[in-house]
């Protein structure tokens, strides 16, 4: 079984909200922080962030 990322969005004032979870596959990670920097709470900040679920480690970030 592969480790699960969990891609967050920040809203406007600069708190994370989960929004999905993603199996720990670059493509899947990049798919998933697109379409989250898209949605309405990610409006206002245009970022987005993965977190590895168990470690809490940051993979990666996308500021639109």
């Amino acid at each position: 079984m592969s480790n699960m990322v969990e891609i967050e969005v920040q809203d406007q004032f600069g708190a994370w909200h989960y929004y999905t979870s993603v199996t720990n596959n670059p493509s899947s990670i990049k798919l998933a922080l697109q379409t989250a920097i898209k949605t309405q709470l990610a409006s206002k900040s245009r970022r987005a962030r993965a977190i590895d679920e168990k470690t809490g480690v940051l993979i990666d970030m996308l500021q639109g």
